[in-house]
């Protein structure tokens, strides 16, 4: 296994696992959540997936990971469930 083919197996890695991580993420978080931070959890579910057949999910993903996922992440925290 050379340095070339094992920098391919983690590009395809990320490729497939940052979008995937994604939209697991973003199903598994309440839509109140979304909303509360100003988004839209169908929404995301929906770019991402376009996204990653158009052969552009890794940025998306990463895009939704780094930057609306916390903001949801902090609504969860301070909303209250009953």
């Amino acid at each position: 296994m050379g340095p070339d083919l094992i920098i391919a197996l983690l590009v395809l890695i990320l490729w497939l696992g940052v979008p995937l991580w994604a939209v697991i993420d973003a199903a598994n978080r309440p839509a109140v959540a979304f909303f509360a931070a100003g988004s839209n959890r169908t929404a995301w579910i929906a770019v991402i997936v376009v996204a990653f057949l158009l052969g552009v999910g890794l940025f998306l993903g990463g895009f939704y990971l780094l930057f609306t996922q916390p903001k949801v992440r902090r609504q969860m925290g301070s909303l209250s469930y009953r």
